[in-house]
């Protein structure tokens, strides 16, 4: 039996060496108890062996296998047995001489043998206890010692991290998104080495900008779509679902969670369509949102995600800079389309607005802040919640007058703060006649209600007048039933920050500034005050 159990290394047993006889010094012992000590030894070396290698044909209550040798409690019992059986030799000392008696030859050394045994009990540990250690790998204790690393040594790993980092990266960037697919599918291992060195480069960085894109991203609109292409480990989605906003991200591993295994410079798992020619489609089946390139774009052939990209976008200006939500809902495309016709009667037109305006209320509230409050039923108490902040609503005169109403259903009792604007007829800018905003404000939150976004310079008026008043942008919400993309433009020059609910979009404007083709003049519709 080897001193040593290292796998891939093993010690033969070399002879013990005879040492040399040298007369003992201490008092020698009568022949009669000699004999019973060596009697005693001789009963322990059996006992010692039957323990450490018991028959195939033992009963089970005497030896249980290797399992029951590795007991402690077992080792402590034998311990005890061991010592019960030395104390039965009565003997006054517990181990014979190394020389015998007189005229006498020295026995065949049973004490040597034993601290041998022992020796090898404890270099050698059982079979299935040295199976079990390699089996696990990450233990506590091989996780405490990677712990217990010198600042030397932890400096060294960083490093040998680092280059493996580099090498990865490099290969990235000179090789094309299938090289990198196949390469990641071969080993998933290697793309969490990288992620890992990449986590690591990041702390050197001044700022993170996933971090930046979580803060920007979580004021767009709830219904915003992101698509993250190349996520890594998908650090957008983690920042952004808890928030309500919906992102899918993809890179070349799937983690079975959050991440979609795909080539984003290949095919992108999502719905687009795109003409025969080289011109964007008309936006068929496309209901993406926004898309996210955050160091991502690392292969030769990098610019077919960007292709991909455009596939599955939305197309048109519907959402310049993300800020602009179009609300899509049946029941609105068919009250817009009625507002169309010149044939609609003045009641049809105003309960068209107010439908229009109440499904807009509605989807543009989504994000209030709630809070919590204890409250009694005729049966018991229960929790419940309210809006947190208060809200205002602030029609622009006259026709946001139409939409007052639907906004007071959601909101009974808001205080209701006119503004008068009208746009001059020659140099389209708009001029202020009337205001009711008190000294200070009273609110937390300003929806302002405009029925029309033309030229956007009306709009941008009571925008200023409002935030002019002491509400910030971030709390202004602007609603109305059409806008044309230049008016939005023009309001997101001047308030890029500012959350925009419009029922549609048109792309043009005429020269009187009249959205085309547009409902006419709302005001007019909304009263019956049309000229014949």
């Amino acid at each position: 039996m080897s001193l040593f159990q290292v796998p891939g290394w093993s010690m033969a047993s070399a002879p013990v060496r005879e040492e040399p006889q040298h007369a003992s010094k201490k008092r020698k012992r009568p022949s009669a108890d000699t004999h019973r000590l060596e009697a005693a030894e001789v009963n322990i070396d059996k006992l010692i062996s039957k323990l450490a290698h018991p028959q195939p044909g033992e009963n089970p209550a005497n030896s249980k296998g290797k399992a029951k040798a590795q007991d402690p409690g077992r080792n402590a019992r034998f311990r005890k047995k061991q010592k019960l059986v030395a104390d039965s030799a009565d003997a006054p000392e517990k181990r014979p001489s190394a020389s015998s008696s007189e005229g006498k030859a020295p026995p065949s050394s049973p004490t040597k043998s034993k601290r041998e045994r022992k020796k090898i009990a404890k270099s050698n540990p059982p079979a299935t206890e040295v199976t079990s250690k390699r089996a696990r790998p990450s233990s506590p204790q091989q996780e405490a010692a990677s712990s217990r690393l010198t600042a030397l040594q932890k400096g060294m790993k960083e490093s040998l991290d680092g280059a493996r980092f580099r090498l990865i990266n490099e290969t990235l960037y000179k090789s094309d998104s299938r090289a990198a697919h196949t390469m990641m599918q071969e080993d998933p291992k290697v793309f969490e080495e990288y992620h890992m060195g990449f986590r690591h480069q990041v702390l050197s960085w001044p700022t993170n900008p996933v971090e930046h894109y979580i803060s920007t991203f979580s004021t767009y609109p709830k219904k915003t779509l992101f698509v993250d292409l190349g996520c890594g480990d998908a650090a957008l989605a983690r920042g952004l679902l808890p928030k309500g906003i919906s992102v899918i991200s993809f890179d070349l591993v799937s983690d079975g969670k959050f991440v979609v295994e795909a080539d984003i410079c290949d095919k992108i798992p999502l719905p687009g369509s795109e003409p025969a020619e080289a011109e964007k489609s008309g936006g068929e089946g496309q209901i993406v949102d926004v898309v996210v390139c955050a160091l991502s774009l690392m292969g030769v052939n990098w610019v077919q995600c960007i292709r991909e990209a455009w596939r599955v976008l939305k197309s048109g200006t519907t959402m310049p800079n993300g800020k602009v939500s179009v609300v899509s809902h049946p029941l609105i495309n068919a009250e817009l389309s009625k507002l169309r016709q010149s044939s609609t009667t003045p009641k049809d037109f105003r309960q068209g607005v107010d439908t229009i305006s109440l499904l807009l209320g509605y989807e543009a509230t989504r994000d209030l802040e709630e809070e919590s409050f204890t409250g009694k039923t005729p049966v018991a108490s229960f929790t419940g919640s309210r809006v947190k902040h208060s809200v205002g609503l602030t029609p622009i005169l006259r026709a946001g007058l139409g939409m007052s109403d639907a906004l007071l259903k959601l909101f009974p009792s808001a205080p209701v703060y006119h503004l008068g604007l009208f746009r001059e007829k020659v140099t389209l800018q708009p001029v202020e006649y009337y205001s009711k905003l008190p000294p200070y404000p009273t609110v937390d939150q300003v929806f302002v209600l405009d029925p029309l976004i033309a030229t956007g310079g009306t709009a941008v008026a009571a925008l200023t007048m409002i935030s002019d008043w002491g509400v910030p942008v971030k709390n202004i919400k602007l609603l109305c039933v059409l806008a044309s993309e230049q008016g939005l433009k023009h309001v997101q020059e001047e308030y890029p920050e500012l959350e925009i609910w419009v029922a549609g979009v048109d792309k043009e404007l005429t020269a009187q500034g009249i959205i085309s083709p547009g409902l006419g003049d709302s005001g007019d519709r909304l009263f019956n005050t049309i000229r014949a």
